[in-house]
């Protein structure tokens, strides 16, 4: 079965200098300047809008790939390559209609199976995708699109084997298409090899370096490049929510805090429910110091998701800032309760509550973090605090030891909170209770 070709820049050494979202550039207006400039050759008007699709212009790649279609008489390839940006999109009915031309055309091709697979798996029915796939891999099972769906089918059912061998398979067959790739990276993320997934979405750059998915991945794995991935990957779809949401904490990570604060404000003006990129811009606006604006975003984001142990913290911590201790204390509650297994607002609790002079409270906060939690550094850390300020200093240097033993603790501070209650213990400070 031809396919269309993943048309590369003859000349990419020549611009191996240039940044990623340069060379994405670069490649697209080739592709379109050799579209416009041959409007009657199916060819040049299916690698621009294949270039497209991969791009995630999704709407200008159908209407080019719709126009290469006619230009080639609707053949059953340029029918799949426009079935192929509702797949990308994720939108079933679309999928299913581009399908129907398909079906049209020749209702027991291999092609046809293979459309009415992924059209299946863009509904999450993946039982009826592998068996539109069983029939056409019979018919032909040196099929790129066949070994790639297959490939896709098993990676969503979580069978890394069979689905490491048919990307495999696919690669062989043609190893200038950037999904086969790209799929196989995101097969190595989805268990743990960071590294090989690295080399893979590394491979697809180099096949298609327009590809916005390969870019966001990289962004996600390459801390160094995060930046520059993101912004080529924005460069062709702007309007990407989770992508802007990635660059502003990127900015809010570099402390740049405007930046940052305009990219969480598109994406926000892109989907005004985006969870994350309403709690983004409540950071930005803490670590300005405008409390207000920061308690209104979190609280915007927790309205989204209630059950967010992080986006309750974060509030918690304003409020800390804020100097709002009582709202302090009762958010960081709540942000364990949404997290019993990993309780770590406890310890920041706690840490307020020994600033404040409460070690009753401070202590009650630790108790319930330990109870699920005994071996934590920072916890003995703090509970050895908790002892130096009861004059309890025998208790005080068990905790302390114990936190140097587990670790995960500033051992410099530790180790002179340790001479320093061995000197108290010298002078024989006499016993003081202090109330709360």
């Amino acid at each position: 079965m031809p396919s269309f070709p993943c048309f590369r820049l003859s000349a990419l050494a020549l611009v191996a200098g240039l940044s990623f979202s340069s060379l994405a550039s670069a490649q697209l207006e080739t592709l379109r300047e050799a579209a416009e400039g041959n409007t009657s050759d199916a060819a040049a008007q299916s690698a621009y809008g294949e270039a497209l699709r991969i791009a995630g212009q999704y709407e200008r790649a159908r209407r080019v790939l719709q126009r290469a279609a006619r230009l080639s008489g609707e053949s059953l390839e340029s029918l799949y390559a426009v079935a192929r940006v509702a797949f990308s999109e994720g939108d079933y009915h679309r999928a299913r209609g581009a399908c129907r031309a398909l079906e049209r055309h020749d209702r027991d091709a291999a092609l046809t199976h293979i459309c009415r697979a992924r059209a299946f798996l863009v509904w999450q029915r993946a039982g009826r995708a592998f068996e539109e796939l069983e029939i056409a891999l019979e018919r032909e099972p040196g099929s790129f699109e066949g070994q790639l769906a297959l490939a896709d089918a098993n990676r969503f059912r979580h069978d890394h084997d069979a689905s490491l061998a048919a990307y495999q398979r696919a690669i062989s067959i043609d190893g200038n298409r950037v999904e086969g790739h790209f799929g196989l990276g995101l097969l190595h993320i989805a268990n743990g090899d960071q590294a090989a997934a690295t080399t893979e979405f590394r491979a697809a750059l180099n096949v298609a370096p327009h590809h916005s998915g390969v870019h966001f991945q990289l962004a996600l794995l390459e801390d160094g490049n995060a930046r520059e991935h993101l912004l080529a990957a924005l460069r062709d779809r702007p309007r990407w929510t989770e992508a802007l949401v990635k660059l502003g904490d990127v900015e809010r990570e570099g402390e740049n805090w405007q930046a940052a604060r305009e990219r969480y404000q598109a994406a926000i003006a892109v989907e005004e429910e985006s969870a994350p990129a309403h709690a983004g811009l409540g950071l930005v606006f803490a670590a300005e110091g405008e409390f207000g604006g920061a308690e209104q975003e979190l609280r915007r984001a927790l309205e989204i998701v209630p059950n967010s142990a992080d986006y309750a913290l974060s509030l918690a911590r304003v409020f800390e800032q804020a100097g709002r201790q009582r709202e302090a204390f009762t958010q960081y509650r709540h942000a364990a309760d949404l997290a019993p297994a990993n309780p770590v607002g406890l310890l920041d609790a706690a840490a307020l509550a020994l600033q404040v002079n409460r070690d009753v409270l401070a202590a009650g906060f630790l108790d319930r973090f330990m109870e699920a939690n005994p071996n934590v550094g920072r916890a003995h850390r703090l509970y050895g605090d908790v002892m130096r300020a009861r004059y309890d200093r025998g208790r005080a240097l068990e905790h302390y030891r114990r936190a140097l033993e587990l670790g995960g603790v500033n051992e410099g501070e530790v180790n002179e909170a340790i001479a320093a209650v061995q000197a108290e213990q010298a002078q024989r400070t006499p016993v003081i209770q202090r109330g709360n």
